[in-house]
């Protein structure tokens, strides 16, 4: 029993060592960032008066996959349709799930919990390092740019009706479960390699170098809180006003999470994975990446993420989210780092496209059978 179950752990090293090792610059990066969260998370104990939500984290190993399976369900009702939809579904996913792919996910699948509490420990430590400072800078900026004009009020143009207003509410919302499956796909995927460790990098460098760093060298709140941090003429107050009018007839979500955000923030409510940060906007930033990575794929893709990310940056500004800034330079920074981790990748020691497990734990097992009892 004991050489079998030495056999198998030996087995299982061998078989880690290439995946550990195609992963080795994503790991490093993660920890490296897991770490300085921690040492916040310690040093200020009064601001994150909560726990480190570590559980609610961990819930995303199994949000991730759910999203993913379905959005595939998705794609076989309306694509391929077999006549037997749970049986098709079933097959399909015993053929997927091999013990290669499984082994070539699991540093991701790891690392996601880590590296969501880090993200959020960090995010909320942004008034800590600057108290929010520069909203009326890019408010003047936003208008500035936009021929004196505020850019919600180009938008409210397009999009100023309620059933409008309505579906880029929607559209907003879909973007958590756009980016969970597409994250989790490509965390499975082993048949675009190179691709996948550049979106994986250019993901995580993205949230790490946008959403906290660049958080906290521009402090800010956004329209939605422009009044409540800044007083005085409020420029954002006929969006305000529209979007609570709106709500009256089809129900606009992102009021209240605007408010539970802004009642977390005013009452120090510990940590929050959606704590208020302006610039960037890193759902803009993240559909640029998915954007990227369609285009990377084929036609079809590239077109559908486009539009929705165009969507998005609409909506982050009717909505009241974000000043159109914070989208460009999201966009703008995402695109900067895609192409950097492009640039740099093939510099780093390519993932294999096989990593022959099945072969290696055969070499392992007849060796150890030669010296085992």
């Amino acid at each position: 029993m004991k050489a079998a179950a030495l056999r198998r752990a030996v087995t299982l090293g061998y078989e880690l060592r290439p995946v550990l090792r195609a992963h080795a610059w994503l790991l490093a990066i993660v920890a490296l960032h897991f770490t300085l969260a921690l040492t916040l998370y310690y040093r200020y104990p009064a601001h994150y008066r909560n726990t480190m939500q570590a559980e609610e984290f961990l819930g995303s190993l199994v949000i991730g996959p759910i999203c993913a399976l379905t959005a595939y369900t998705l794609y076989v009702m309306l694509c391929v349709r077999p006549a037997h939809l749970l049986r098709y579904l079933g097959r399909q996913l015993r053929q997927y799930l091999t013990r290669q792919r499984l082994l070539f996910a699991l540093p991701v699948l790891l690392m996601m919990p880590l590296f969501a509490s880090a993200f959020t420990i960090i995010k909320a430590a942004v008034p800590l390092f600057q108290p929010f400072a520069w909203d009326s800078q890019l408010s003047q900026l936003d208008a500035a740019l936009h021929g004196g004009i505020q850019p919600w009020v180009w938008l409210q143009m397009l999009f100023g009706h309620p059933l409008l207003t309505a579906v880029i509410n929607l559209n907003y919302h879909l973007w958590f479960f756009i980016m969970f499956a597409t994250l989790y796909w490509m965390a499975f995927s082993m048949e675009h390699a190179r691709l996948r460790m550049q979106f994986l990098l250019s993901f995580v460098l993205s949230w790490i170098l946008l959403g906290n760093v660049l958080a906290i060298c521009f402090s800010s709140v956004g329209p939605c809180y422009y009044a409540l941090v800044l007083g005085g003429p409020d420029p954002y107050a006929g969006l305000l006003h529209y979007l609570q009018a709106a709500d009256r007839q089809i129900p606009v979500l992102a009021l209240d999470v605007q408010k539970l955000l802004w009642n977390d923030y005013k009452h120090q409510i510990g940590v929050s994975g959606l704590s208020i940060s302006a610039m960037p906007s890193m759902h803009v930033a993240s559909s640029m990446l998915l954007a990227l990575l369609g285009w990377r794929l084929n036609r079809k893709a590239g077109i559908a993420l486009s539009v929705f990310a165009l969507l998005i940056l609409a909506g982050s500004v009717h909505l009241g989210w974000h000043y159109a800034v914070d989208g460009y330079a999201g966009a703008l920074g995402a695109l900067l780092i895609w192409l950097a981790v492009g640039k740099l990748l093939p510099l780093q020691k390519p993932a294999p496209r096989r990593l022959n497990l099945l072969v290696g734990g055969r070499l392992v097992r007849s060796v150890l059978q030669r010296r085992l009892p």
